[in-house]
């Protein structure tokens, strides 16, 4: 089994005054190379905490975290800050596009400092921005473009740097309920298609059924799995 997240009896621990308030308690999971996975909890469950941890933008306060074959918990903040970069995609709730740049630009920004050839950053970024759809709307700017569509343009500047695993945080907590399903649809069809594995995390219950695996997560622990992978 190909593995490319693993978590063992991971615990992270914040201080609130006198008390110790463990956002993430205890948690060990694996994660299989090219699935989908999402995360479902109640707000403060520990959903984005674990996504934080898994990404290497916190560190655990205690357990070992790997992902991609390298411990993640042993690194510095300038080893993390590398590994994300070369790494991992990022698509958050709040869309996170430049204003005053047009889609195309928004996402060759992003591949900027990745490619330096303007040839190969053309081809590469509108590879991408049509895999989502977004073909004939690249000149376009974000406030010309439904909420649905800036976070198309999210996905595809996430997937434009061909990262090993993405990262979804509450993707679709912007959008109304069709929009948000159409979001989910795309992440998954990205998934198979680009063979990215893709952990997402979500409120919306509804969304287990794009999945592969489906962690429910309540008080920090994993409360269940479920899915044809929960035996992973």
């Amino acid at each position: 089994m190909d593995e490319i997240v693993v978590l063992e009896n991971v615990v992270k621990e914040y201080r609130n005054g006198e008390r110790a308030v463990r956002a993430v308690n205890g948690v060990s999971l694996s994660i299989e190379r090219g699935s989908f996975v999402v995360v479902l909890g109640p707000s403060g469950s520990g959903k984005t905490t674990l996504l934080n941890i898994i990404s290497g933008l916190v560190g655990p306060t205690s357990g070992q975290v790997r992902v991609a074959g390298k411990d993640i918990s042993a690194m510095t903040d300038a080893q993390a800050t590398r590994f994300r970069a070369d790494s991992i995609g990022f698509v958050f709730q709040f869309f996170n596009l430049f204003p005053t740049l047009t889609v195309l630009e928004n996402v060759e920004i992003g591949l900027a400092l990745r490619i330096k050839d303007p040839q190969e950053l053309r081809e590469r970024t509108l590879k991408y921005l049509h895999m989502v759809g977004l073909e004939g709307m690249e000149a376009k700017f974000p406030d010309q473009m439904s909420g649905g569509e800036q976070q198309r343009v999210s996905v595809a500047r996430a997937l434009a740097s061909q990262p090993e695993l993405l990262i979804a945080d509450e993707p679709t907590g912007n959008l109304d309920a069709e929009t948000g399903e159409t979001v989910w649809a795309l992440l998954r069809n990205m998934n198979r298609e680009t063979g990215t594995t893709v952990i997402a995390v979500t409120h919306w219950a509804e969304a287990a059924e794009f999945a592969d695996k489906t962690l429910y997560l309540r008080s920090g622990r994993i409360e269940r799995i479920s899915g044809p992978g929960a035996g992973r």
